[in-house]
């Protein structure tokens, strides 16, 4: 069970609701739920995970994605970053961490669901209409890098499943 869940979009009932490192922190059926205040170097970067990640004893992340089109069951096992953009891009490495990270194997696989790779766009792009024949998503290829930089086990999957892991 995946306690840890990091979303760019605010789930749609909570009990809870706290702010922490540029994001707001909710609870839901014993599960906390990261979204970023705003899309931005301010609120994702490495000082901020790293940060979250020390607070609230993070080991294991599930990052919630758009994806285009939709596909049922499907995790997220690699990415293209196609949006012309970086989190890392005029940042500083964060206390001990390496200035240029391994960025091989980020995604831990979900069994029994599809393993998919994605092409992120970002948010932006994702809202219209792309001539991409691959599969594409809106922030994954832009925020596991990070996770996964501050030493946090990424997996990732489509928001069609947000609700199940919510549940379960």
């Amino acid at each position: 069970m995946i306690k840890n869940i990091y979303s760019v979009y605010d789930p749609p009932s909570y009990t809870s609701k706290t702010i922490c490192h540029g994001h707001n922190i909710y609870k839901v059926n014993e599960k906390t739920i990261f979204v970023p205040k705003g899309f931005s170097k301010t609120h994702i970067n490495p000082v901020n995970f790293l940060g979250l990640k020390n607070k609230f004893y993070i080991k294991k992340i599930l990052i919630v994605d758009r994806i285009k089109p939709e596909i049922k069951n499907a995790c997220i096992i690699g990415h293209v970053n196609r949006s012309g953009f970086n989190f890392f891009i005029n940042v500083q490495s964060a206390k001990d961490l390496p200035m240029f990270p391994d960025m091989s194997n980020i995604y831990t696989a979900i069994n029994g669901f599809k393993q998919i790779i994605v092409h992120t766009v970002g948010p932006k792009r994702f809202n219209k209409k792309t001539m991409l024949k691959e599969l594409v998503s809106e922030s994954s290829g832009l925020l596991s890098p990070v996770w996964h930089y501050v030493g946090v086990e990424v997996l990732a999957i489509s928001d069609f499943n947000l609700q199940a892991f919510i549940d379960d």
